[in-house]
C-alpha cells in the first residue's frame, strides 16, 4: 500500500492519451498527485529533462520514471488494483497490453504518416478493421477474465481503466460523496394543455394519451384550458341575455333553441336573418346580404315548440348572396318568460374528468386560463369558431373589463369551480345548475401569460387575482383552496394570423421584475388573499427548425434564464418567503411550429428537447424552485385526416399518432421515478469539462445511502465520460437508440461511458459505505 508521505507528480501533454489510465488510478484511489500538463509549444524546452525524452513520466519523491504501462502497473500495485493473485495480475497486463497495441496503431497512423492519401487510407482501415477487431478481442478477454461486471476477477483492477490508454478525451466526473451541496426538493412534472387530441369526442388516441399520463405518476401536473379552442376552455361563451334567447352560427351549423326551463314554448321571433347580419343579442342588425324569408321560416319551424333546431344552410333559406360567407342569427322569446344563460360543459367536463382520473392520488394544479371575452369591452362582439376543433388565436380581445368592480369576473370563476367541486352553481338569474361533481385538487392557477392575453398590467392583474379568489370563495365557501398567481410568459407578438391559423409567434418580455415586486407585496392585495404560489414560463428556441447542431443553443439560453430565476428568487425571499414557485411551462418552441407545411424536425430533436428539460430541472433545482413543469403532454403538426391545424408539435411529450412517449416523455418519467424529493441531497460534483460546454453532471445521495448521478450530453456529437467507481452499477439512458421507448438499462462493466448526442443518463452507483 502506498504511503501517504509519498509525493506523486505525473507529466504529460494537455490531453488524456497515454497518461489517462494513470490519472484515473490516482483518482479512484483518492490519491492526490501533481498533474503537470505541457502544451505542444512548451514541450521542446522540457524534453531534455525527461528520461528517454518522452512522456508520460512519473516523478516519485523527486525521481522521474518513463513508460506509460510500467508507470500504470507500479501505481496500480501501490493501491491494490492488480488483482488478488499473480494470475489475475497477468490477466490485467494482457488487457492493458492489448489496448496499448491499439493505441500504438493510432499514433503511428495519425502522427507518423506524412503522405495524406496514405494517411487517409490507413485511417479508414484503422476505423473499419483494426478497431472492431481489437475491441472484439478485448471484449472476449474481459468476458473470460472478468465476472460480467469487472474486467478481471470479481473486483475493480487497473484493467478497468486500461481502455483509457486508447487516445481519446473522456471527461472526468469527480464526485465528493461526503460533501453536501444542496438539498433536493424540486419536483419534476408536466403541463397538459387542452386541445382536440385529448378530447373523447374528436381524438382516436385520447385513451392512450391519458393512459400515458397516468403511467407518468406526476405530482403537481398542471391542467391548462387555453384560449385557442374556446369551446374546450370556456364554460359560458355567450353573455346572459335576460328574456331574449339568441343564436349565431356559421354555414352548416345549427342553432338550438329551448324554452323547456319553465315548461314553456317559443312564442315570438324577434329577429331572424340568414346572410351577413351582425350584432349581440338584443342588438342584432340585418346586413346587406339577407334571406328575406328568414323570419317566416323560423316562425313556421319554431313557434309553439318547446325546442327548435335550425340549420344554417342555403337548402333551407336559399342563397341570398352566392360566394359570400353567411351566418344565421336568431332571437326569440318564450312563454312563460325565461331568463337565458349559455353555460355549456359538453367538452370541458369529459377532458377534465379524464385528466383528474389519470392523475388521481396526486397533487394537481387546475387552470381555466381564459376568461369569456364578453366580460371585456369590445367595439363589436367577437365571433368564435362554431367547430370546437378550429383554432381562434384572436379570442382574447379587449383590455378593460366591462364591470370595473370585477365582481362579474369573480362570479364566472366562482360558478365554474362550484360546478366541479360543489355539485353545481346558481346562475346570474338564481337558477340552479346541477353537476353532481365534487372533485378535489390542490391548486387553482389564475389566468395565463396575462401580459399578452388582454394585455393586463400588474396592478390590473393583481385586482383580478383577488376578485377571482373572492368569487370562488363566494360560490364554493371553500377557504382551503390554494392558488397560483401570475403565470408570466412574456408578451406574444403576432406577425399575421388568419381566423384559425397562427402564422408566427414570438415571445418577449422576460425580466419583468416589477411584476414580482408588486404582486408579492401583500399590501397590494385585499385582506385575507393568499399568495400560496407564483408561476412563470420559459421556452428556448433555435435559429433552425431542422439543423440539430443549432439545438446546442438550448442550453446557453437556459443558462441565461437561470440568472433571471435568481433575481426573481431574491425578490420573493424578501417580500413573501412563504410563497412557493412553479415554473409550470418549460420547453422548446421550434421556428414555424404552427405554420402548416413546416418541415418535420429530425428524430434527434426529441433527444435534444429531453436533454434541455433534464438540464433545466437540474440547474433550477440548485435554486430551490419547488416545481418544474415539462411543456406539454401533446401537440401536433397539421393533421388533415382529423382536420386539425398545427398545435405546437415541437412542444409535445407524446407521439401524436399513437399517444405513446417520445424521448421527452421518457426522460420526464426517468426523473420522476428516480428523484426522492426531500430525501435526496446533491453532493459536490466537478468535471474536467471546465466550461461545461459538453456535459452536465450532478451527483445525489439519499438518506438511505442510495447514490445516483445525472449526466447529460449537451452536444450533437458523442461524448465520453469517466465516472470513477461506477463499474458494477446500473445505467438508465434515454438516447437516440431508445427512440419512442423507455430508457435503456445496462450494467456498467467499465467506468468509461459513451453518451450519444443529447443523451440523458442516470447512473445508479453500486452500494458503498458513505456517510
Amino acid at each position: 500500500m502506498s504511503s501517504s508521505t509519498e509525493e506523486y507528480k505525473l507529466y504529460y501533454f494537455d490531453a488524456r492519451g497515454r497518461a489517462e489510465a494513470i490519472r484515473l488510478i490516482f483518482v479512484h484511489a483518492g490519491q492526490k498527485f501533481g498533474d503537470v500538463r505541457y502544451s505542444f509549444e512548451q514541450w521542446p524546452k522540457a524534453k531534455s529533462e525527461m528520461p528517454l525524452g518522452q512522456l508520460p513520466v512519473l516523478e516519485l519523491n523527486g525521481k522521474k520514471f518513463p513508460q506509460s504501462l510500467a508507470i500504470a502497473r507500479y501505481v496500480a500495485r501501490q493501491f491494490n488494483l492488480v488483482g488478488k493473485n499473480d494470475l489475475e495480475a497477468m490477466q490485467c497486463d494482457i488487457v492493458a497490453d492489448t489496448m496499448q497495441e491499439l493505441n500504438n496503431d493510432y499514433y503511428r497512423i495519425w502522427f507518423n504518416t506524412d503522405d495524406e492519401k496514405l494517411k487517409q487510407a490507413e485511417q479508414t482501415k484503422f476505423k473499419t478493421k483494426t478497431v472492431p477487431e481489437k475491441l472484439t478481442g478485448f471484449e472476449k478477454l474481459i468476458n473470460t477474465y472478468g465476472n460480467g461486471v469487472w474486467a478481471v476477477g470479481d473486483n475493480v483492477t487497473w484493467a478497468d481503466f486500461a481502455h483509457d490508454q486508447v487516445n481519446g478525451d473522456p471527461i472526468l466526473i469527480q464526485i465528493s460523496w461526503t460533501i453536501h451541496d444542496y438539498n433536493l426538493h424540486t419536483i419534476p412534472t408536466l403541463q397538459v394543455v387542452t386541445n382536440p387530441l385529448l378530447s373523447r369526442q374528436f381524438s382516436p388516441v385520447h385513451k392512450q394519451i391519458f393512459a400515458s399520463l397516468k403511467q407518468l405518476n406526476a405530482e403537481y401536473a398542471r391542467y391548462a384550458a387555453w384560449f385557442p379552442y374556446p369551446k374546450l376552455a370556456i364554460a359560458e361563451l355567450d353573455p346572459p341575455s335576460g328574456l331574449f334567447q339568441c343564436g349565431n352560427v356559421g354555414e352548416d351549423f345549427s342553432i338550438n333553441l329551448s324554452c323547456e326551463q319553465n315548461g314553456g314554448v317559443i312564442n315570438k321571433v324577434d329577429f331572424a336573418s340568414y346572410g351577413t347580419s351582425i350584432g349581440a343579442c338584443g342588438q342584432m342588425q340585418q346586413g346587406k346580404c339577407h334571406a328575406a324569408n328568414s323570419s317566416q321560416i323560423i316562425q313556421r319551424v319554431c313557434i309553439g315548440q318547446k325546442t327548435c333546431s335550425v340549420p344554417a344552410t342555403s337548402d333551407l333559406f336559399g342563397d341570398p348572396c352566392q360566394g359570400t360567407t353567411k351566418r344565421l342569427l336568431i332571437q326569440i322569446q318564450c312563454d312563460p318568460p325565461q331568463n337565458n344563460t349559455y353555460y355549456n360543459f359538453t367538452y370541458l367536463d369529459t377532458m377534465l374528468q379524464d385528466f383528474l382520473d389519470a392523475t388521481d392520488g396526486h397533487s394537481r394544479i387546475i387552470s381555466f386560463c381564459t376568461q369569456p371575452n364578453w366580460l371585456f369591452k369590445q367595439d363589436t362582439p367577437h365571433i368564435y369558431p362554431d367547430n370546437a376543433t378550429y383554432t381562434d388565436w384572436g379570442y382574447p380581445v379587449g383590455t378593460e373589463l366591462v364591470d370595473d368592480t370585477m365582481q362579474a369576473l369573480g362570479d364566472y370563476y366562482g360558478r365554474l369551480f362550484a360546478w366541479y367541486t360543489r355539485g353545481g352553481f346558481i346562475d346570474e338569474y338564481g337558477r340552479k345548475h346541477t353537476s353532481n361533481y365534487e372533485y378535489d385538487w390542490d391548486y387553482i392557477e389564475i389566468f395565463n401569460e396575462v401580459e399578452s392575453e388582454h394585455r393586463m398590467n400588474v396592478e390590473y392583474y393583481t385586482r383580478a387575482y383577488d376578485a377571482v379568489i373572492q368569487g370562488i370563495r363566494r360560490h364554493t365557501n371553500n377557504y382551503n383552496m390554494k392558488y397560483v398567481g401570475m403565470a408570466l410568459g412574456g408578451l406574444f407578438v403576432f406577425f399575421g394570423y388568419s381566423k384559425i391559423i397562427l402564422i408566427n409567434i414570438f415571445v418577449i418580455g422576460h425580466n419583468e421584475f416589477d411584476w414580482y415586486r408588486y404582486f408579492l407585496n401583500h399590501s397590494n392585495h385585499a385582506p385575507d388573499i393568499p399568495l400560496d404560489m407564483i408561476s412563470y414560463h420559459f421556452y428556448a428556441t433555435p435559429n433552425s427548425r431542422t439543423n440539430p447542431k443549432d439545438y446546442e443553443a438550448f442550453f446557453s439560453q437556459l443558462d441565461s434564464f437561470t440568472f433571471e430565476v435568481e433575481q426573481i428568487e431574491e425578490i420573493r425571499k424578501i417580500l413573501s418567503p412563504e410563497t412557493r414557485t412553479t415554473i409550470d411551462e418549460l420547453g422548446i418552441i421550434l421556428p414555424d411550429d404552427n405554420t402548416p407545411g413546416a418541415p418535420q424536425f429530425p428524430m434527434i430533436y426529441w433527444n435534444a428537447a429531453a436533454a434541455l428539460y433534464a438540464y433545466a430541472w437540474a440547474r433550477i433545482s440548485r435554486q430551490g424552485i419547488d416545481v418544474v413543469g415539462h411543456s406539454q403532454l401533446v401537440g401536433y403538426p397539421e393533421l388533415p385526416d382529423l382536420q386539425l391545424q398545427p398545435q405546437f408539435p415541437s412542444v409535445a411529450l407524446l407521439n401524436w399518432t399513437t399517444g405513446e412517449g417520445t424521448a421527452k416523455y421518457w426522460t420526464s418519467k426517468l426523473l420522476i421515478e428516480t428523484v426522492d424529493i426531500d430525501n435526496d441531497q446533491a453532493v459536490v460534483t466537478e468535471t474536467t469539462d471546465v466550461s461545461g460546454e459538453n456535459i452536465f453532471s450532478q451527483g445525489f445521495i439519499g438518506k438511505n445511502g442510495r447514490r445516483w448521478v445525472l449526466i447529460i450530453n449537451k452536444r450533437y456529437v458523442d461524448v465520453d465520460v469517466f465516472l470513477p467507481g461506477c463499474t458494477g452499477g446500473r445505467m438508465q439512458i434515454v438516447n437516440e437508440a431508445s427512440g419512442f421507448g423507455p430508457a435503456s438499462e445496462v450494467t456498467l462493466m467499465l467506468s468509461r461511458i459513451t453518451l450519444s448526442p443529447f443523451a440523458v443518463a442516470v447512473v445508479h452507483m453500486p452500494s458503498a459505505d458513505v456517510e
